[in-house]
């Protein structure tokens, strides 16, 4: 993937974060690039043949098979104007695997009740509020996390549970049916490093801090200055489960609250690793 973005002036701030202070400075001509993980480029594509390996699937799930207005809404999500909002954040459905949809009744008075992942929590705002705003239906959404989204549903207090995992054997188990919304993949983005790819094992050992300089990977002679998103991120919390069960990352970490955060502080600071959603690579 060629996507650069050329640094024409010498910047140099001071970020300060929770974590503590790193003084970036930027030197003329310094390129903004995405880098390969494991020899593979973060595209959609191969996210959805599942060669990229940093990502994970974005599941819905009901108790049995959806029905009435449950099921128009979970159809639209699938279908291309639901998927447009998805794309905002996450890879979208294939066109194959996409729906079609018939309009909710307007005879049912009825809240669907929507919790789960907090990783799919924003996007599913945004759909439940386009969704009230074409057809008049009242959708809660509210988070928890993956585990709550599945148990709540089965247990009747969830509509529909939101899943940033594939649903485990004990919950298909219990009657749970899964509806696949997209995937997430986390594209990783360095500034001035040298370097057009890295393994996973090498992206891990940068942010643990056991590899600290780009020229231990192949790159330039450049400290490297680690870039994360924010403890809450769900995109934080797809690469960081990709990183591994006992992986830990170092602590003197700069986090941002957002991908444009992250883009903002890599695209100034040469020597910098940051990582983004796949959905955000067009902003950049």
């Amino acid at each position: 993937m060629d996507k650069k973005i050329v640094v024409t002036s010498i910047v140099a701030i001071i970020v300060f974060s929770m974590v503590g202070a790193f003084l970036f400075s930027d030197a003329e001509g310094a390129q903004l690039d995405t880098v390969m993980i494991d020899g593979v480029e973060p595209t959609e594509i191969d996210v959805l043949s599942g060669s990229y390996p940093i990502q994970r699937n974005l599941i819905i799930c009901t108790m049995g098979e959806p029905t009435g207005n449950i099921k128009c809404f979970i159809d639209w999500i699938t279908s291309d104007e639901g998927q447009e909002i998805v794309s905002k954040e996450f890879v979208p459905l294939p066109e194959s695997e996409r729906t079609t949809y018939d309009a909710p009744s307007s005879d049912v008075v009825q809240n669907i009740n929507v919790g789960g992942s907090t990783s799919i929590q924003a996007t599913m705002m945004m759909l439940a509020e386009a969704y009230k705003e074409k057809f008049g239906i009242n959708i809660s959404v509210s988070g928890g996390g993956s585990g709550v989204g599945a148990s709540n549903t089965i247990q009747g207090q969830f509509d529909i549970g939101m899943c940033s995992r594939d649903l485990k054997s004990s919950e298909l188990e219990q009657g749970l049916i899964p509806t696949s919304i997209g995937k997430d993949g986390v594209a990783v983005i360095v500034n001035g490093a040298g370097v057009d790819g890295l393994t996973l094992e090498q992206l891990s050992k940068i942010y643990s801090g056991e590899i600290t300089n780009w020229k231990e990977v192949g790159g330039v002679d450049k400290s490297i200055a680690v870039i994360a998103r924010d403890d809450a991120s769900g995109t934080r919390e797809c690469f960081d489960k990709m990183m591994g069960p006992d992986w830990v990352m170092k602590t003197d970490v700069v986090k941002y609250n957002s991908s444009g955060g992250v883009i903002g502080a890599v695209r100034i600071a040469s020597g910098s690793i940051g990582y983004i959603s796949i959905g955000q690579l067009k902003s950049i």
